[in-house]
C-alpha cells in the first residue's frame, strides 16, 4: 500500500486560521527552508490551497491551508501526498507518450476535478512541484499561484523558467528575429483549412465541424478534434506558414497523425488518473490541460462519452488558446444538446 513517508517530521505554527501547516520529510535538511517558505508564501484562501515537492518521486515537503478552506475540516494530508507521488508516475508515462509529436517536453499539467483543480509543475529534471485548489473559482488564481511559484524556483537556481501557461507576456522589446526567408503556404485560415473524419461522428457532424472550425486562429487554437464512441473529426491550420518553423523536426501530416494517436490514448488516461485522484478528490475529470514547450494540449468532456482535444503551438498564447478551447466546449454542448 502506498502511504506518506513514515519518517516526516511535521511543523506547524498556527497564529491564525491561514497560516500554513509545514510538513517534511526527514531527509530533508535546512538547505531547502528558503524553497518552502517560497511555497508557503504562494498560498492564498483565494488561490492556491496545498503545495508539494517531490524529487524523483520522493515526497520532500508541502505547506497548506487545507483545514481554512476545505468543507470537511478533518483533512486527510498523506492522501494528498500520495496522490503527488501518483502524478509523478502518471504523468512521467504522459510525458513519454506525447514526446513524438516533437513539442517538447511536459512542463505543466491542469487537472479539473469537480470544484478542485490539481496542478503538476516541471521545475527541472527529477524535480516536480503538485498543487490543490479548491473550488471552481479558485482554478486560474491557483494556477497562477503555481506558475509564480515555479519561476521562483528557477530564478533562485539561477535559470531561466519556461512561460508556464503562457502567463507571461512575451518581451516586446526583443521581438523575433526576421525570417532570413519567406516560408512557403497558405497565409489565411481559410487556404490552411484541414479537416479529417472517420466513423459515424456524432448526431449532428456538420455542425460540429463548423463549430470547431470557427475556433482556430492563427495565433491561438491550431488544431481541435472531437471524439465520441462512434468516431473521430479534426480540423485544424497547421499548413499555415505562419507555423512553419514549428515543424523542423516533423511534418504536419505526422504531426496529424501523433494527435490522433494521443486523442485515441486519452480516455484510458483519463480514467486512471480520475482512480488515483477520487480519493481525495471527488468528481469527475472534465478538463486537462497538458503545457508542453511549444504550447498546450487541452482535453475537454463535452458529454457521457464525446471529448474534445485542442492544441496551440504558440507557448505565449496558452492562456489565450485555453480561453478559446473553454468556449468551443460551450459551443459544442450547446450543439449536443440541442440536437437530443
Amino acid at each position: 500500500m502506498d502511504t506518506a513517508d513514515p519518517d516526516r517530521t511535521d511543523t506547524l505554527t498556527r497564529t491564525s486560521v491561514l497560516t500554513p501547516l509545514r510538513l517534511r520529510a526527514a531527509h530533508v535538511t535546512t538547505a531547502s527552508d528558503d524553497f518552502v517558505e517560497m511555497c508557503a508564501e504562494a498560498l492564498h484562501s483565494d488561490g492556491l490551497h496545498h503545495v508539494a515537492a517531490y524529487h524523483r518521486g520522493v515526497y520532500n515537503y508541502s505547506v497548506d491551508i487545507l483545514e481554512s478552506v476545505a468543507e470537511d475540516a478533518a483533512v486527510d494530508r498523506e492522501l494528498y501526498i500520495r496522490v503527488g507521488r501518483q502524478l509523478n508516475f502518471l504523468l512521467g508515462r504522459m510525458d513519454r507518450a506525447l514526446r513524438p509529436a516533437e513539442s517538447g517536453r511536459l512542463i505543466r499539467t491542469v487537472l479539473r476535478l469537480g470544484e478542485a483543480s490539481v496542478f503538476h509543475y516541471y521545475v527541472r529534471p527529477g524535480e516536480y512541484l503538485t498543487g490543490v485548489s479548491l473550488g471552481g473559482e479558485h482554478d486560474e488564481s491557483g494556477d497562477r499561484a503555481m506558475a509564480a511559484l515555479a519561476v521562483r524556483f528557477a530564478e533562485t537556481l539561477r535559470q531561466h523558467g519556461p512561460n508556464y501557461g503562457g502567463f507571461e507576456p512575451p518581451d516586446l522589446k526583443k521581438p523575433p528575429p526576421p525570417s532570413r526567408s519567406k516560408p512557403d503556404g497558405p497565409t489565411t485560415l481559410t487556404e490552411a483549412l484541414h479537416t479529417d473524419r472517420s466513423g459515424a461522428v456524432g448526431p449532428c457532424p456538420e455542425d460540429l465541424l463548423t463549430a470547431c472550425a470557427a475556433a482556430l486562429s492563427v495565433e491561438d487554437l491550431h488544431y481541435v478534434a472531437y471524439l465520441d464512441p462512434a468516431g473521430f473529426l479534426s480540423t485544424d491550420v497547421l499548413e499555415l506558414a505562419q507555423l512553419t518553423p514549428y515543424f523542423r523536426n516533423i511534418s504536419r501530416q505526422s504531426r496529424r497523425d501523433r494527435y490522433q494517436d494521443i486523442a485515441q490514448r486519452l480516455p484510458f488516461v483519463v480514467a486512471r488518473l480520475n482512480h488515483s485522484l477520487k480519493a481525495v478528490l471527488p468528481g469527475r475529470l472534465t478538463r486537462t490541460v497538458l503545457d508542453v514547450d511549444e504550447g498546450a494540449l487541452y482535453y475537454s468532456v463535452v458529454g457521457d462519452g464525446p471529448f474534445l482535444l485542442g492544441v496551440t503551438l504558440n507557448q505565449d498564447r496558452v492562456f489565450y488558446a485555453d480561453r478559446a478551447m473553454a468556449a468551443l466546449t460551450s459551443t459544442v454542448q450547446g450543439v449536443l444538446t440541442a440536437e437530443r
